[in-house]
């Protein structure tokens, strides 16, 4: 019998070309990644826009709400007015069930 002076072969001594390729003759990626950043772009356009539209409906109600706060604090400053000349007693009602704790 001979003696072996050669190591046995493993996975690692397959040859192969995969680490050979450089990226550049891989130009699709690029475009692939272009596309995907107007994508995420065109998204964050449109989330900024129904952020802007939301920011608006917010602004539109808070000035409706100063208006009729503003309506109802004069209706009752001219309420005001008009009790003080000619003041009307007010009669409690007597309420349902009181209960005490």
């Amino acid at each position: 019998m001979t003696i072996r002076t050669r190591p046995p072969r493993s996975v690692s001594d397959i040859k192969t070309h995969s680490g050979r390729a450089k990226n550049k003759h891989e130009t699709y990626r690029n475009y692939f990644q272009v596309g995907a950043l107007e994508l995420e772009r065109w998204r964050r356009e449109r989330e900024r826009e129904a952020a802007s539209n939301r920011i608006a409906d917010i602004d539109s109600r808070i000035a409706d709400i100063d208006k009729e706060k503003k309506m109802l604090l004069d209706d009752a400053a001219e309420a005001q007015g008009e009790h003080s000349v000619n003041p009307e007693p007010i009669e409690k009602k007597p309420s349902g069930m009181k209960i005490k704790y």
